[in-house]
């Protein structure tokens, strides 16, 4: 089976409960990272390239990612910047706030010439995502480069949208890349918000050179539009612990299914079931669930 490759920042979550419990729970995150992640429980060879700092935490995130199955060896350790944090703070009432650290972080330091040629060797996948694009200028060239260094290989284009206003960005440049994708993922706030498309149908006819564009549409589940057809899978009921992390587990099984030959459609039942599945515990990465359970879950063939 070709490899998928993900290009990003890759953050150590602290995850607080309600005061005045003082428990802190040490997860993982980082968008594309976590597909990657999904993507190895589910049977793909996943390979991450970015960097982290050559600290404790930069330790444990390869530590983490190494034993879920996912290929470590193009990961930059980097002395130059830490590791960067995210806290995840869940409410009382059930609501969560997030709090980044990451500003010159290890992962915002992504620089082209950081990835080898090595790391597009088998690729079937590359998948980026707005976040890499806005993190800074320099992880964005890097993102970019690897796009044209991986589209030359025969390695199909994967963009998770994941924009976030307060890191800032382009919204065009992350629109022009989206483009140019074989696969895009996006939530129904981010078609309208940077498409400027109104039901997912407006944004694939935006996307209109698009093969496969998936929309999430969070408890109701998602649409995908592939060949002039829409379809829709709505969410598996579960409760939901933490949301976290759910749209980069669609990601990770869409194409890890994908990649193992499943016809679109499917892939969209078994990202379903794995976005679903890990929301009834916390941790991101580490709420996702295995790959028999996934399967169970997406029902037969």
């Amino acid at each position: 089976m070709a490899a998928l490759g993900v290009v990003g920042e890759g953050l150590v979550e602290l995850g607080l409960e309600p005061p005045p419990d003082p428990a802190v729970a040490l997860g993982f995150g980082g968008d594309v990272a976590n597909a990657a992640v999904m993507a190895s429980r589910l049977g793909a060879a996943a390979r991450i390239g970015g960097r982290v700092g050559d600290d404790a935490l930069g330790r444990r995130l390869l530590t983490f990612w190494a034993g879920q199955g996912v290929d470590v060896r193009h990961v930059v350790v980097d002395a130059g910047g830490p590791t960067g944090i995210y806290v995840n703070e869940r409410g009382a009432e059930g609501p969560h706030r997030f709090d980044y650290h990451r500003a010159a972080s290890a992962g915002s330091r992504l620089a082209v010439g950081d990835l080898g040629d090595g790391f597009f060797a088998g690729l079937g996948v590359l998948h980026v995502s707005g976040i890499t694009l806005a993190v800074s200028e320099s992880a964005a060239a890097a993102a970019l480069d690897a796009v044209e260094r991986a589209r030359a290989t025969g390695a199909l284009i994967s963009v998770a949208v994941n924009h976030r206003p307060a890191l800032g960005g382009e919204p065009g440049a992350l629109v022009r890349l989206a483009e140019t994708a074989d696969v895009v993922f996006a939530s129904d706030e981010e078609a309208a918000g940077v498409f400027g498309a109104a039901t997912p149908a407006e944004l694939a006819t935006s996307l209109g050179g698009v093969a496969e564009v998936v929309v999430t549409r969070g408890a109701e589940g998602a649409v995908l539009h592939h060949g002039g057809d829409g379809t829709v899978q709505r969410a598996l009921p579960v409760e939901v612990v933490d949301p976290a992390g759910a749209g980069d587990a669609l990601a990770g099984a869409y194409l890890a299914s994908r990649l193992g030959g499943a016809e679109p459609v499917r892939a969209l039942r078994v990202g379903v079931a794995a976005a679903c599945l890990s929301c009834r515990s916390r941790g991101c990465a580490l709420s996702y669930p295995a790959r028999a359970e996934v399967e169970r879950a997406a029902g037969p063939a």
